[in-house]
């Protein structure tokens, strides 16, 4: 599959020159001008092509926060394997713009603007809603039907540190623990001698918020990791922090 991916990558997705986002912007609906004139550091976006044999779609990203550059990919509706050649273009961005994009807000982003073409061509689309559920789907007067499916982030970061926290002692001692709040999409890095009643307090205000990782740590640990990530403050202990940020602080507690 990775090389399938690989290959749909190279055929299909390439780097716009300035020249190439200045003529985009005269057919755009806002967007990309915005990105122009700095109101926004960057922008995703999706045209239908007018192709109606094939039905080729776009998908870009541009980025105007030192120079203006973007990347762009064409895709078919009907493709079998749309949206893992969608997720495979958001981590291309991903690794282009680390700074500025995170995977699973880039590759949700996406889908959802394909959902929304996809919806205005009459065509039904369902996601995770449906697809986790078992039965038949019954559309009428529908001339397609597409899976379009997102990633929910707080399920991902809990995966990423699935074994970690098989570890912990919960006898007193310092623990230094991620808890994620998925109304936000922030991560709080905190220590706690007893994290559950910290995540507990928490919940009084957002019952989703949970503790996603919790290792045996000094107390040090947690000034090291907020001076780290200290451009992704958001306020406190609380940051916007990417899979990639997540991947890193993984391998620091090991």
């Amino acid at each position: 599959m990775q090389n399938t991916i690989q290959k749909f990558i190279t055929e299909n997705c390439q780097y716009l020159s300035e020249t190439d986002i200045f003529q985009m912007n005269k057919s755009d609906n806002g967007p990309i001008n915005n990105v122009l004139t700095g109101l926004n550091k960057h922008c995703y976006g999706i045209w239908l092509l007018d192709d109606k044999t094939d039905n080729n779609y776009l998908l870009f990203y541009i980025n105007n926060r030192t120079e203006l550059s973007g990347l762009v990919c064409r895709f078919k509706i009907n493709d079998k394997k749309r949206n893992d050649f969608t997720l495979g273009f958001a981590k291309v961005i991903n690794q282009e713009y680390p700074k500025d994009t995170d995977l699973i807000e880039t590759f949700n982003t996406f889908q959802n603007h394909t959902r929304t073409m996809l919806e205005k061509l009459n065509r039904f689309t369902y996601g995770n809603e449906i697809a986790d559920k078992s039965g038949t789907l019954i559309v009428k007067n529908k001339v397609g039907i597409d899976y379009v499916p997102f990633v929910n982030k707080k399920e991902a970061f809990k995966h990423i540190f699935s074994t970690d926290n098989e570890s912990v002692s919960m006898e007193n001692g310092n623990k230094i623990y991620l808890m994620f709040n998925p109304r936000n999409g922030y991560t709080k890095i905190g220590r706690s001698i007893k994290p559950k009643a910290r995540e507990k307090t928490l919940q009084g205000e957002d019952p989703e918020t949970e503790i996603i990782a919790m290792w045996n740590s000094p107390k040090s640990t947690e000034k090291d990791l907020h001076n780290e990530f200290n451009e992704k403050r958001i306020r406190g202990e609380w940051f916007n922090l990417g899979i990639s940020d997540l991947l890193e602080i993984k391998a620091k507690m090991k």
